[in-house]
């Protein structure tokens, strides 16, 4: 398993997590937005970017998504579109560090 892009403490303070009763589900979800940037980025992502060496966009993004998968369960996915909005987002952070898309 790859380190996660983003310190523990930065994902909490994102969140706005004061306590350590939540800690658990941060952890995995942070595991989990690290997980899916990578595979976003596809080759392109650095194996050897950790918390420490990960390019702030990419941070950047990290969080965003690590916000949509604590906020957004899944259960909410309604008409205001949240889930558009965020790749949206991720990917006007990401679109310098991916290989463009060939048609």
């Amino acid at each position: 398993m790859l380190p996660p892009l983003v310190p523990f403490a930065d994902a909490k303070t994102h969140l706005r997590i004061t306590d350590t009763a939540h800690d658990a589900e941060v952890t995995q979800k942070l595991a989990l937005a690290s997980a899916i940037i990578r595979d976003y980025l596809k080759d392109r992502a650095d194996e050897t970017w950790d918390e420490a060496t990960t390019p702030e966009p990419v941070q950047a993004a990290t969080l965003y998504l690590l916000a949509g998968l604590y906020e957004h369960r899944g259960e909410d996915f309604a008409p205001d579109d949240y889930d558009a909005a965020l790749w949206a987002a991720i990917e006007r952070l990401l679109v310098r560090f991916r290989d463009p898309a060939l048609a």
